[in-house]
């Protein structure tokens, strides 16, 4: 067994413990971030309150359920959809015979809201495209930039929107995102995550949604608006009654 010189053993600890980290890939931060949030279970189900609509998802081992239920006019709606099924609506428990731009127009609707509550699960769909950025500074935290784009083949209706993540280098959390869309005219949209909270393995937040005052600004300038005060905030996104069962 050599034995090291004391000083050149403590100098080789010194120049261990200042390197810096490895740098993390795109993959690597929406694994750890998966992993955070509970989304990288295989199996579960979860039910919550959005605004006038009851929602309910259920996942297990690739198959997927999206439902959500209203009343209007006293009567019970409900809208559902599966990995093998396309979007059915319901008025009292019978089918709706529905035109293709109508399906269409409940499933974006009802696809967007499952989207952006199940976040970041959805940015290991086989169509994102995901490509790191540079590291950015919000309100004094530091922060993984992630630009995300989708293939036209299974990117769904709004494959042309963009999207920036911000993932905090502090423990994996999307703390901002801020994107791009081109149908109802368009717009740019910035989140701020806020009301975060553990249920059953599970990590969920609310949001705070602002726009700019240009109506396609570019993502990136973004941060520095909302710390300048520039952005106007629109709507609070809020997630009410959730429910996590597991199988």
């Amino acid at each position: 067994m050599i034995s090291l010189p004391k000083n050149l053993l403590f100098f080789l600890l010194l120049f261990t413990a200042c390197q810096p980290p490895k740098s993390n890939t795109v993959e690597e931060i929406i694994k750890q971030s998966n992993a955070v949030y509970g989304f990288d279970n295989q199996a579960y189900q979860i039910d919550f309150d959005f605004r006038d609509y009851h929602y309910s998802l259920e996942r297990s081992q690739g198959f997927y359920s999206y439902s959500r239920q209203t009343f209007k006019e006293e009567k019970k709606i409900v809208d559902l959809m599966t990995t093998v099924d396309k979007l059915k609506r319901f008025e009292n428990d019978s089918l709706i015979v529905l035109q293709d731009t109508i399906r269409k127009l409940y499933s974006n609707s009802l696809n967007s809201v499952m989207y952006f509550f199940q976040l970041p699960r959805p940015l290991q769909d086989p169509a994102v495209n995901a490509e790191l950025l540079n590291s950015v500074v919000i309100e004094g935290n530091p922060y993984w930039t992630l630009k995300i784009t989708f293939d036209q083949e299974g990117g769904g209706e709004d494959f042309q929107d963009e999207f920036r993540y911000w993932f905090s280098k502090k423990n994996y959390q999307i703390d901002f995102l801020a994107y791009n869309y081109l149908t109802d005219s368009g717009g740019t949209r910035f989140r701020k995550a806020k009301n975060k909270r553990m249920l059953e393995g599970f990590l969920f937040q609310d949001y705070v949604n602002y726009k700019p005052d240009s109506k396609f600004t570019p993502l990136d300038s973004l941060p520095l608006f909302f710390e300048q005060g520039k952005l106007k905030e629109l709507s609070q996104i809020e997630n009410k009654k959730i429910k996590v069962k597991h199988p």
